[in-house]
């Protein structure tokens, strides 16, 4: 009989796109196995239609924290009577739900305390977040399953139905199936990341005057109203405001046929990368050795020389002028030139 295998994914998309080399390669890994992803509902669009996956279990969003959600994936999860599990998130919960649903063999990380949670927990990368994380989530499968395999970036699969729906969807906001156009990513979640509506309006002027492209903003519901006022200033008819009215294979279809896209290492950047668009990142708190897109098409904004670069924080606890100082002091001229090294990488 096949080996049943089950792979928890991280809980935010830029991690899940990160996880896909993983998960793409798990079968390789074991074998005749048969492959079940668990995902929170919002991320799964991300894996349906990857051949490497047999089953899709799906988290109710409000089952994807605490206790509850501890026994509710419990309660998905027991009926498979799988073999072996991964846990890619670090938490304490789910490895306890694979634990309290009989998972044979569990593998995971050491983290939160969940050593015993665990029948094969392995040490992470010393000194930690030395490696990429993309990195760290596959060798978790080459560990745990005992066998070498060959990394490869990760890469979304997208379908001809996926493609015309992207064309319809920009179609319907004016821009035509033949026309180029930009996507920037204009607000990022967490607070230190944000570069600012008024940097994004400026780049958006010029991306239309001076290269002919038409801009459109992805982003949630709550990007929303910053992409409007980005669009009211930077020309209306040829700022398109996409935020808060894409589902997540829309948005990567859009992507996928962008001249190139523009924002912070954040989950939209993860997914342009993986579906082969070219990336402009630009980096402060985060720390791109471990977290940001993995693509050879990429131009990295990323202000080294500051002491308090890659704090990995989420607001910036500095006052005065050295607030969000990684951030602030990135100029749409330095963006404009990493776009056009891009750009002329990209020929």
């Amino acid at each position: 009989m096949a080996r049943k295998i089950l792979i928890r994914t991280p809980n935010h998309l830029g991690d899940c796109i990160m996880a896909l080399p993983m998960i793409s390669e798990a079968r390789e890994a074991h074998p005749g196995g048969v492959v079940t992803v668990l995902v929170p509902e919002n991320l799964a669009d991300l894996f349906r239609g990857n051949p490497a996956i047999d089953e899709l279990l799906v988290i109710p969003a409000r089952y994807v924290h605490g206790l509850a959600g501890v026994l509710k994936i419990r309660d998905i999860v027991a009926s498979g009577d799988y073999d072996v599990g991964y846990v890619l998130p670090p938490s304490f919960g789910a490895a306890s739900a694979f634990k309290l649903a009989g998972v044979k063999l569990r593998i995971g990380y050491i983290a939160d305390g969940r050593r015993l949670l665990l029948n094969k927990p392995l040490p992470l990368p010393t000194p930690l977040n030395s490696a990429h994380r993309s990195e760290t989530y596959f060798n978790l499968l080459r560990r745990g399953a005992g066998v070498d395999l060959t990394y490869t970036p990760p890469k979304l699969f997208l379908n001809d139905q996926d493609i015309v729906q992207a064309i319809e969807l920009l179609g319907r906001f004016g821009v035509a199936e033949e026309e180029p156009y930009a996507v920037f990513a204009h607000r990022a979640v967490a607070e230190s990341r944000r570069w600012g509506v008024a940097n994004y309006t400026e780049l958006a002027k010029r991306t239309v005057s001076e290269r002919g492209l038409k801009v459109v903003l992805i982003g949630g519901p709550e990007d929303e109203v910053e992409g409007e006022r980005i669009g009211a200033s930077g020309g209306a008819s040829q700022v398109v405001n996409l935020a808060g009215k894409t589902s997540l294979r829309e948005v990567a279809a859009v992507l996928s046929r962008a001249r190139f896209f523009v924002g912070n290492d954040s989950g939209p950047a993860h997914l342009a990368a993986a579906v082969g668009a070219p990336v402009v990142v630009l980096s402060g708190a985060d720390d791109p050795k471990e977290t940001s897109p993995v693509t050879p098409r990429k131009a990295l904004v990323y202000l080294s020389d500051l002491e308090c670069i890659s704090c990995v924080k989420n607001t910036c606890p500095l006052k005065g002028e050295l607030h969000m100082q990684c951030m602030r002091l990135i100029t749409v001229n330095q963006v404009e030139a990493a776009m056009a090294r891009l750009l002329a990488l990209d020929h």
